[in-house]
């Protein structure tokens, strides 16, 4: 049988920028404080003893760092959700093509939530299909994803559709009228009660029936030609 072509490693981005954005600080304090000993010294002071006062600020650095932990625990369990869903993108059928953390549309590649998790070009049109990595049990409740009872501050649904609705705008005038760019919610943990539903027209559902969910999608017009030049424009923002 063959499968889905694949661009892109899933979570990669994700753990790149954990790593960045919770570890710059201390490099920058590492800098800035021997420079400003060496300014404050009155007289020259030896390479040995300002290497050895650099190292000293390099240690209390990476101790203080130790309060980052869990913060860079949370990037990459959500670098390890795209890497389940990822897992379960690619055996789509041939005919299905997906990308792995495409960057989004002007916003800047250093900073979290800059790209799209998975973005799936199939028979159905375009997915975009945001993975959370949420530990359960997940429920849908009065339209919403509530966490053992607790509403989610953040919506997932709603970052979804905002996703969906982005890319959209990004890609006008090369989508033809009748091709859907729809948002999807996929919760790579399978702690969603009854694997899912739909919210407002947003597929929510665990990863187990993802593959399931996007075969489920009615057909949208798309030909040869018009899947190559999607292919090539997601491919370029690369």
């Amino acid at each position: 049988m063959t499968y889905a072509t694949v661009y892109g490693s899933p979570g990669a981005r994700v753990r790149f920028l954990g790593l960045a954005d919770i570890y710059w600080p201390f490099l920058a304090m590492i800098f800035l404080a021997g420079w400003f000993l060496q300014a404050a010294l009155p007289v020259a002071i030896p390479r040995w003893a300002s290497g050895a006062a650099l190292a000293s600020l390099a240690v209390a650095a990476w101790f203080a760092s130790d309060r980052c932990s869990r913060r860079f625990g949370n990037y990459l369990k959500g670098a390890y959700g795209e890497e389940i869903v990822a897992r379960e993108l690619a055996v789509l059928p041939a005919g299905w093509t997906i990308f792995h953390g495409v960057p989004r549309p002007g916003l800047d590649p250093v900073r979290g939530g800059a790209d799209y998790d998975h973005v799936v070009l199939g028979p159905c049109g375009l997915v975009v299909v945001e993975t959370k990595n949420w530990s359960g049990p997940l429920r849908i409740e009065n339209g919403t994803v509530s966490i053992v009872g607790v509403r989610a501050v953040r919506s997932p649904v709603v970052q979804a559709r905002r996703e969906a609705a982005e890319l959209a705008r990004s890609l006008r005038g090369l989508l033809p009228e009748g091709l859907p760019v729809l948002g999807l919610v996929c919760f790579a943990s399978d702690g969603l009660e009854g694997d899912g539903a739909d919210i407002d027209g947003t597929p929510v559902c665990n990863v187990r029936v993802l593959r399931e969910r996007l075969l489920a999608l009615p057909a949208a017009p798309i030909d040869d030609e018009l899947r190559a030049r999607l292919v090539s424009n997601l491919l370029a923002r690369r």
